[in-house]
């Protein structure tokens, strides 16, 4: 404890909680979904493209949430190269949901497995058997010893 006396970690600890705090509340915690925030927030009167790129979000999220190039262009400064990045992302994105919906489709489910007639003759019988041997009920007579 005297080796950290003076270090004052809970400063730092204080903003990053305070932080993840705030994002919480706002629900931008999760990365994947805060493009729906921006594309909530261009709806929203004097919020621009220039305001949300200097809250923190990313080329990428502001894109898919609807705003142009020309909005973004030169703002906090994004370059062409960056917006190049972000399109290759979300076509990149796009594929892969194109190929998951492909994958799920009715003509690529895996076969289903039928067991063949003597293994269900089989079943049959040891389920029968079964059930004639649990539903013997002792007699009365024997219940009362």
């Amino acid at each position: 404890l005297v080796a950290r006396k003076g270090l004052g970690g809970h400063h730092g600890y204080d903003h990053s909680r305070n932080a993840l705090e705030i994002l919480e509340r706002l629900d931008l915690l999760d990365p994947t979904k805060r493009w729906e925030h921006a594309k909530y927030l261009r709806d929203v009167p004097c919020v621009d493209a220039p305001e949300l790129l200097h809250l923190g979000y990313e080329v990428k999220d502001l894109l898919k949430a609807g705003y142009q190039e020309v909005e973004l262009r030169d703002q906090e400064g994004v370059t062409e190269g960056e917006l190049a990045r972000a399109r290759e992302a979300i076509a990149l994105e796009s594929r892969r949901k194109n190929s998951r919906r492909k994958s799920t489709r009715k003509g690529n489910k895996l076969p289903l497995l039928v067991p063949s007639s003597n293994a269900l003759q089989a079943l049959a019988r040891s389920s029968s058997t079964l059930a004639r041997s649990s539903s013997k009920v002792a007699p009365d007579h024997q219940a009362r010893d």
